[in-house]
């Protein structure tokens, strides 16, 4: 009797080839679908990122332009070392790169303005150059502490020992800072005398309130603390202790009220706002200066840092003026009569930034922009109206 064979059924080579290339196929979309997925969360985030931080510098550029020019003396400037001798104040900011001209010190003029301009003067970002900014305003915690003396070369000053609040007696200088009143090396003081003033570096404080202002380079920066006890240059120290070189033991008083007798000393805020190129290829920063302090970064991947002005002149009042040179001088057609800074009344500030991972010349996401700009008006409320009487 013959065996009969079972029969036997399967895939033939071919058909097992058309069902794994097939698999293949279905995975390879799915795994497409989940890398634009990964990559869109992706971008998300860093738009979010980017918006978030964009709105943090903006706000933090408009709290700063809000306080310009509070607390200054009369015209919003204060005075500077100028005449014989004197040296040109350092100005905070990017050196010349390219055809970018970059700062090196403020112009040698007798004051210094509430808002110093800078158009054009920052490194380019996308072939254009970024501006540069600084600007001054008083700060209301160090507020007209009256001095009692000055030493005879104008190297130190003692703030008037007196009582501050249930019975304590002022200490600028106490661990822990009990009151918020302390005053450090490095920080900028203005000190002024009726209408004249100038400004200073503190490089020491030791005990019973008494400040140092020492001239070498590495504690004076930005050269505030020339001195000449001759009274040849003026704007220093040296011209203020020549008013009133102690304080008189009996106060002033006319028509009932107490006359400032001595000098008074307020901390100022001395801001620059600048882009810088150096620190991380490809991503330009946006940097704030507190003085001659080291520039801390604000915003990361900016691509513009742009800024104009609104000037009141008393005939035609020009908006959006960039206060170029010809701008200042009369020549560019702009300003007729020539602009100054002391007119500025609003900074218009135009700050676009790109997302991380998104460097300018580099995007390799083609059709997405992951950039965002960011335009404000700032009223400079301090340039227009008297906030202090005394």
């Amino acid at each position: 009797m013959m065996a009969t064979r079972s029969s036997e059924s399967g895939f033939t080579l071919i058909e097992l080839l058309v069902a794994v290339t097939i698999m293949l196929m279905v995975l390879a979309g799915t795994t497409q679908i989940m890398s634009d997925a990964i990559e869109d969360s992706t971008a998300a985030k860093q738009v979010l990122d980017m918006n978030a931080n964009l709105r943090a510098t903006m706000d933090l550029v408009q709290r700063d332009l809000l306080q310009v020019g509070q607390g200054l003396p009369v015209g919003r400037r204060i005075g500077i070392p100028n005449g014989p001798g004197a040296q040109p104040l350092n100005r905070p900011g990017p050196a010349t790169l390219g055809e970018c001209a970059g700062v090196s010190t403020f112009p040698l003029m007798e004051s210094l303005p509430a808002v110093t301009v800078g158009p054009d003067l920052g490194p380019a970002v996308n072939e254009v150059c970024t501006d540069i900014l600084t600007i001054l305003a008083a700060d209301n915690v160090v507020d007209a502490m009256p001095l009692a003396s000055m030493a005879a070369n104008g190297s130190s000053a003692r703030i008037l020992n007196r009582y501050v609040a249930n019975g304590a007696v002022l200490d600028i200088n106490d661990n822990p800072d009990t009151r918020g009143d302390n005053i450090r090396a490095g920080d900028i003081l203005m000190i002024e005398r009726g209408s004249e003033s100038t400004v200073v570096q503190v490089t020491a404080v030791s005990a019973n309130n008494t400040l140092t202002f020492g001239t070498a380079a590495s504690v004076d920066p930005l050269r505030l603390n020339q001195r000449d006890t001759s009274l040849a240059m003026l704007g220093t120290i040296n011209q203020i202790r020549a008013i009133t070189p102690t304080i008189p033991a009996t106060p002033t008083v006319v028509s009932g009220l107490q006359q400032p007798t001595t000098a008074l000393v307020t901390r100022l805020r001395f801001l620059t706002y600048y882009v810088d190129t150096d620190g991380i290829p490809g991503i330009p920063r946006l940097m704030r200066q507190v003085g001659g302090e080291d520039a801390e970064p604000v915003a990361v991947g900016v691509e513009a840092f742009r800024l104009t002005y609104d000037i009141a002149d008393g005939e035609d009042n020009p908006t959006n003026v960039r206060m170029t040179p010809q701008d200042i001088d009369g020549t560019s057609g702009v300003c007729d009569p020539p602009c100054n800074e002391n007119q500025i009344r609003k900074v218009n500030v135009t700050l676009a930034m790109r997302a991380s991972g998104n460097r300018a010349g580099s995007i390799t996401d083609v059709g997405r922009n992951l950039q965002n700009t960011l335009h404000t008006q700032v009223s400079l409320r301090s340039m227009a109206f008297v906030d202090r009487y005394r």
